[in-house]
């Protein structure tokens, strides 16, 4: 049975969708209610604060959305390299798929201004749910708590920031790169054949 998803969630979806493509201060209150056929009554009614309140709750809704996939991931990958590895798919997929449009809508949250601290606080947020669900794969892997958090850290960081180079650049290149070199981080080393 297909249901209609009503003014709530049409708002969040449209909310996800122009914030990963246009940034929260570019994406307007007339933008959002034409992409998501809603009444201008509904914003205030389902959120009450505003343009802010909605953005903050996009940025948190997209966050468990990337969440599921990391723990997707995880749960079909032997080792924290095919997570690495897995995610850049993920995202090279995103990317090529919408001609370098749309980037990660956290990123776009976590650079909206100084006027929306509630929505930097919900990416600062889920940044740092991303990184402890590595961490903690990490961990039961073998690895020492300290270095996952640190390790898991570094893997969100510079993923994020390829998809930014990638998106500026209109190539997959800085996804590759960032891959190549956080599997080598995270493969254990191949002893020398001298050994």
């Amino acid at each position: 049975m297909n249901t209609v998803a009503g003014p709530r969630e049409r708002l969040i979806r449209s909310a996800i969708l122009l914030m990963r493509e246009h940034g929260v201060a570019a994406t307007g209150l007339a933008d959002l209610l034409a992409h998501s056929k809603t009444a201008r009554g509904s914003i205030y009614l389902h959120f009450p604060g505003g343009k802010n309140e909605l953005m903050e709750q996009a940025t948190l809704r997209a966050g468990q959305q990337i969440s599921a996939t990391i723990d997707a991931l995880i749960a079909e990958s032997s080792s924290p390299a095919q997570v690495v590895a897995g995610l850049v798919e993920v995202w090279k997929r995103i990317l090529d798929t919408s001609s370098f449009t749309a980037g990660c809508p956290i990123v776009a949250a976590a650079q909206s201004g100084a006027d929306s601290p509630s929505v930097q606080a919900a990416a600062a947020t889920v940044f740092a749910d991303w990184t402890r669900r590595l961490a903690d794969f990490l961990v039961s892997t073998g690895m020492d708590s300290t270095a996952a958090s640190s390790i898991g850290s570094v893997i969100v960081s510079t993923i994020e920031g390829a998809i930014i180079r990638c998106r500026s650049e209109k190539s997959l290149r800085p996804l590759d790169d960032a891959g190549t070199n956080l599997i080598r981080l995270l493969e254990p080393p191949r002893p020398s054949p001298s050994e």
